[in-house]
């Protein structure tokens, strides 16, 4: 009996050893395997090594991702991984030296810490992620990559100072052929599906401007990505901004709930050159505001491209066959020179669609226009209606604003501030402006019909207080035309052509071609011709003293 124990105790033993000296091996030659490659970029380390019951997986602890050269222009990333998770393991190919065959490789609560370099600002900035994974997955083959629950911070170079943060990251890809280079996945192989989600996205611009992203949801095989409760704006007021800057620009804050994009086909340099091609964008809940600052001096005069200039200069090939607009907003606000109270003028609960948007030359010979129709309303009243057609092979545009029933001290909050000018009553019934927009000269029709209308000229006082001025506004009111329809006597409707000053930005051209249209009706036949003719002469005045400087 004695003997038969101690048979059984010896080979209890010896499977022991054979066991641990298994173990040993797979460590040897798991730890000789994973940074073999001479030409790898990242070398990885770990404090400890955890084989699984039955040999079925194993657990690093406390892993170390760490660049073995710093390439230059290229920002610098660092990997610290709380334990990874490698599941799966064809143990018997690991033994003998062949090649680490696993199912699964899962990192556990991993933080990157990501230093930034000169090509954060380039094209070729979105390559350092898909690199570091690239370079750490093609070492064995493996099915599945997991991060769970991982983070990122974003630091400047130098000093180190955080820039900005990421504070959940979750990342799936399965069916991965580690063996096949496909540089249109984050994950840069080819592969059966790709979800991920990042959540809680904060990025400093600089010490005043703020840019926060709530949640990425991608996947792959829904061909769907969506940003989710996106923001950028300041921790100063915008007029402080604009002081900072140093000169007139347009300062934008904005906000959107959801940015979707819809059959997105990503192309080989997608996180290179985040070149887009989508069948569909959603853009839900936008609220852009601009500001302008006009005690500010003007940058110097450059020629400004119109809209199809403006599109080709986008630095990235965008591809989108519609994008459809809801419930957005778009809010222009000027402070006037010496002036303390800013005007505002608003477009609410923007609906719409536009479709062709491309600045590849190839699809605009195909597409041949872009067009939008958009319905809105002003500053929260009124509905307006929107058409826009932007031929790709011209610098023109032609453009449709309708507009019905609207009170019209609704125009107060801009028309207050910025001219002076308060509407004590007023009933638009019908605006419709047509413009056919040329580089240097647009063809505008404006039919402006309203009733009772009576206006009173304002001054702008200390604390933001606004005094009537009497009697000057008497001689405004004798000049006015209080009323303008069809059926009403000497009605006026306007046909005339507009100037554009190529320094100023398409929306300055339709801005400028409407009121010059209403300049021409509201004050009557002979005093807005009057008015036309004294604005042109003082424009030529203008370039005559700029040709003789």
């Amino acid at each position: 009996m004695k003997k038969v124990i101690l048979r059984i105790v010896i080979v209890l033993g010896i499977l022991f050893v054979i066991l641990k000296g298994i173990e040993w091996w797979l460590e040897h030659n798991f730890a000789a395997k994973i940074n073999a490659n001479p030409e790898r970029a990242y070398n990885i380390d770990y404090e400890d090594f955890d084989l699984h019951t039955g040999l079925k997986g194993i657990t690093l602890d406390k892993v170390k991702i760490r660049p073995l050269n710093e390439t230059e222009g290229a920002a610098s990333i660092v990997g610290d991984v709380e334990y990874a998770t490698l599941k799966g393991l064809v143990w018997v190919d690991l033994l003998f030296g062949k090649t680490l065959n696993i199912t699964e490789i899962s990192f556990e609560q991993p933080v990157f810490e990501i230093t930034l370099r000169a090509d954060t600002v380039k094209k070729n900035s979105g390559t350092g992620i898909q690199d570091m994974f690239g370079d750490i997955l093609s070492r064995g083959d493996l099915q599945n990559f997991r991060i769970e629950n991982g983070s990122m911070i974003l630091k400047e170079p130098g000093s180190g100072k955080i820039k900005g943060e990421i504070k959940k990251v979750n990342v799936l890809a399965t069916d991965l052929e580690t063996d096949t280079v496909q540089l249109s996945h984050l994950i840069p192989f080819k592969l059966g599906d790709l979800q991920v989600e990042i959540e809680e996205i904060k990025f400093d611009l600089n010490e005043y401007t703020h840019f926060k992203l709530g949640k990425i949801e991608y996947d792959l095989k829904e061909k769907v990505i969506k940003l989710l409760d996106l923001s950028m704006g300041y921790s100063i007021d915008w007029v402080a901004v604009s002081n900072k800057v140093g000169f007139q620009n347009d300062i934008i804050e904005l906000h959107v709930k959801e940015i979707s994009m819809h059959e997105l086909e990503p192309s080989s340099s997608f996180y290179s050159h985040l070149d887009i091609s989508a069948r569909k964008v959603l853009i839900d809940s936008l609220d852009i505001k601009l500001s302008r600052n006009k005690n500010l001096e003007r940058p110097a005069d450059v020629v400004k491209p119109m809209f199809n200039g403006m599109i080709s200069a986008i630095p990235i090939p965008v591809e989108l066959d519609s994008i459809q607009l809801l419930n957005s907003t778009v809010t222009y606000q000027e402070l006037g020179a010496k002036k303390e109270e800013s005007g505002k003028l608003s477009l609410r609960n923007i609906d719409g669609v536009i479709r062709g948007f491309t600045n590849i030359p190839e699809k605009q010979d195909n597409l041949k226009q872009l067009r939008s129709d958009l319905s809105a309303n002003f500053n929260g009243y009124g509905n307006m209606q929107i058409a826009l057609v932007v031929p790709y092979k011209t610098e023109s545009f032609q453009l449709k604003v309708d507009m019905k029933s609207l009170e019209m001290n609704k125009f107060n909050p801009m028309l207050i501030p910025l001219a002076g000018v308060k509407i004590e009553s007023g009933e638009l019934q019908k605006l419709e402006f047509k413009m056919n927009a040329g580089h240097q000269y647009s063809k505008n029709n404006l039919i402006f019909d309203y009733k009772d209308l009576h206006v009173s000229l304002i001054k702008e006082k200390e604390n933001h207080k606004f005094k009537k001025r009497a009697i000057i506004s008497m001689i405004a009111e004798a000049t006015v035309k209080n009323n303008n329809y069809p059926e009403y006597k000497n009605y006026l409707t306007a046909a005339y052509d507009t100037e554009r000053n190529v320094h100023r930005s398409p929306v300055n051209y339709i801005i400028q071609g409407m009121v010059q249209g209403i300049v021409r009706i509201v004050p009557g036949k002979n005093i807005g011709n009057a008015v036309t003719k004294d604005t042109k002469e003082k424009k030529d005045k203008k370039k005559k003293k700029k040709k003789e400087k």
